[in-house]
């Protein structure tokens, strides 16, 4: 994973949390996503950072998010670094 895509996904998650923490959303729910974009932020900081672990950490973020129309940038920010990172995109199955 080269620098960009790594800044790609932090400021993804950037927005999650910014979107997150404006919503109203039940507090468990809120400390739940942060602690997913703490698991993906954690590794971001390694050496050699689990593809795998972040691509379901982000996935997971999105598809939480993706019934709330204000985090609906949030969402397209996850999709995008996901693409940049070349990682698969889930959270839209289903809709």
């Amino acid at each position: 994973m080269d620098g960009t895509q790594q800044a790609a996904i932090h400021q993804a998650l950037v927005e999650v949390q910014h979107a997150v923490t404006s919503m109203t959303f039940p507090s468990c729910d809120q400390e739940d996503l942060i602690e997913a974009i703490d698991s993906v932020e954690g590794e971001l900081h390694t050496s050699h950072p689990n593809l795998a672990v972040m691509c379901r950490f982000l996935n997971s973020i999105a598809r939480s998010l993706r019934a709330q129309p204000e985090a609906r940038e949030a969402c397209l920010a996850i999709e995008a670094a996901i693409g940049k990172a070349g990682m698969p995109s889930t959270w839209q199955s289903g809709i």
